[in-house]
């Protein structure tokens, strides 16, 4: 500390907001947007403000007697601007300014340790707070993403688990939030103007994340406020990124620094799809305990199905969104003839999923923005309840079902009592999950509508199912069996045999035939071996060219 510090500090004229001017001075903030704070009397202080208008530090003066007094009042500073995470106090004491941070989760404060003065916030009087700009910041011209930084979002996501410490689930969690932040900037911002996701804009580290986290709210505020003008109750199941980003400030900052240079929105949709997907798949393994379907069998799925940009898809157990992704890259890849309009209303309005996970739903919504929208339309909520529950799911009302319901529960009576009406489980103590899945599936399609679904060989071998059996083939007609190797979900610790239906729902005036054609195949590689890592051989392509020659042999409409 310098000498003329030392003498203002221990001045018998010291008063706190002489000090406030000197700290302001000293510290290159003085041109800062502020304002002067409300407080208790005998404190003084400001709210230093970012260019969305939001505190990213507050500073407070006072007698050493209101020291307390003076932690209050920040922490009600915190509680009152969820992007705050920084503020400082000095109460008359020379030599005494002390720093604290938001405590993780909470609006309590943790004082700000000693660490390296160019991360450091106010690390010493004498060194410049703020980085003074000789100009106004500039346009920055932004490069998309190539597969030479596929591993972009690796990076991110392992900055966050290095700096903060996070598992990662939660920092996939996080990369989402800030990912959406990202894509809302590039939309948000316009054409020549200054992209607020840029470090070089922001005079110090707190500075820069504050806005990032403004921005963030307004991403919310503005997804919400579009959407549910289009969509009954669209803040009540897709409210998931209501969350505060709970990243440090230095992780947050670090995470700019590796996206500042690139234009998500103008990359080409596999190579940013394909680099999320290589992230979140291995991150949801480690952390989720969920069981994902591979992306070969999503594939082969999809293909089978052959989706139109006519049809109106459903997976009510999403997940991650891969079936719905995979069906809008489907769509794209084969409908070369169609006006980009109908595409566009394709993705936006005909791709809808619900999952009741909101981690995973963030993931899902986030997977979708990558590869061209339909976010709006992943719903937050079980996919099991009564219909009555849905403000814009009605039965019967989608042309394909895509899923992979959750199997291996049992539900009492008591878990499925507060659940729809379900035939199969009707009369009885206990119900697998998978099944009360099946006939839910059934439920959201409409008459002709068609499906396929990955179910436990269980439902077709065991002698407790016929009812199911018998119950499926009244509703619907099987158009094919095909059973997938055992070490298809093995990688997520589930050895068990499985199978795909595929099936189209009976038309209400339709005849009933009892016997006729359905394609059976098995597959002994689904191009992945037990740890999940791919292997050759697989023999999913060759199936899928068997079963289209079925669908010609037999008038199947939706052939290629």
């Amino acid at each position: 500390m310098n000498f003329q510090q030392t003498q203002l500090l221990d001045s018998p004229g010291y008063t706190p907001e002489n000090w406030l001017n000197y700290f302001l001075a000293t510290n290159n903030l003085v041109d800062k947007p502020k304002i002067r704070l409300e407080l208790p009397e005998g404190l003084a202080g400001y709210a230093l403000h970012t260019v969305l208008d939001s505190p990213f530090l507050v500073v407070l003066a006072g007698l050493e007697s209101q020291f307390q007094l003076a932690k209050e009042a920040l922490q009600e500073q915190f509680r009152v601007h969820p992007p705050l995470c920084c503020g400082a106090i000095y109460a008359g004491k020379a030599d005494d300014v002390r720093f604290f941070k938001r405590k993780k989760d909470s609006d309590e404060l943790d004082y700000l340790g000693e660490i390296e003065p160019n991360k450091r916030i106010l690390p010493d009087f004498h060194a410049p707070f703020a980085k003074i700009q000789s100009e106004q910041p500039k346009h920055r011209t932004l490069r998309p993403l190539t597969e030479k930084v596929e591993n972009l979002f690796f990076e991110m996501h392992s900055a966050i688990r290095d700096i903060d410490g996070m598992h990662a689930d939660e920092a996939l969690d996080e990369l989402c939030k800030v990912l959406y932040t990202k894509l809302f900037d590039e939309e948000a911002t316009a054409n020549r103007a200054v992209f607020r996701m840029q470090r070089g804009v922001y005079g110090t580290a707190e500075e820069c994340a504050a806005t990032l986290r403004q921005l963030y709210l307004q991403a919310n505020e503005y997804d919400s406020r579009v959407f549910s003008l289009k969509i009954p109750g669209y803040k009540r199941s897709r409210g998931v990124f209501d969350k505060p980003i709970r990243l440090s400030t230095y992780a947050l900052v670090k995470i700019v620094e590796l996206l500042e240079s690139y234009n998500i929105s103008a990359s080409d949709v596999d190579v940013k799809g394909r680099a999320f997907q290589k992230l979140y798949l291995p991150a949801l393994r480690a952390g989720m305990g969920q069981y994902f379907t591979p992306a070969n069998v999503v594939k082969f799925m999809v293909a089978a199905m052959q989706p139109k940009h006519t049809d109106l898809i459903l997976d009510p157990f999403a997940g991650s969104g891969h079936f719905l992704t995979q069906s809008l890259d489907f769509v794209r890849l084969n409908t070369a003839d169609i006006p980009e309009k109908q595409l566009l209303e394709f993705a936006f309005h005909k791709l809808h999923g619900i999952e009741k996970s909101e981690r995973m739903v963030r993931i899902a919504m986030t997977d979708m923005r990558l590869h061209g929208d339909g976010h709006a339309n992943v719903r937050c909520t079980d996919a099991l309840l009564d219909f009555k529950n849905y403000q814009d799911l009605n039965e019967g009302s989608f042309d394909i079902v895509l899923t992979n319901p959750p199997f291996g529960s049992i539900l009492g009576r008591e878990s499925f009592a507060h659940l729809g009406n379900f035939q199969l489980a009707s009369e009885k103590k206990v119900v697998p999950l998978e099944i009360i899945g099946l006939e839910r599936s059934v439920q959201f399609l409409r008459a002709g509508g068609r499906m396929a679904i990955v179910l436990p060989e269980s439902i077709l071998v065991n002698n407790s199912n016929q009812s199911v059996r018998a119950w499926l083939l009244s509703k619907l007609k099987l158009i094919a069996l095909i059973g997938l190797p055992i070490e298809t979900f093995s990688p997520f610790g589930a050895n068990i045999k499985t199978f795909l239906l595929i099936g189209q729902k009976w038309d209400a005036g339709e005849v009933r035939k009892k016997d006729y054609p359905v394609f059976i195949a098995d597959s002994e590689n689904s191009g992945y071996d037990a740890s999940g890592k791919p292997q050759a051989g697989a023999d999913l392509p060759l199936i899928l060219e068997e079963l289209t020659h079925f669908y010609q042999q037999n008038n199947i409409q939706y052939a290629l």
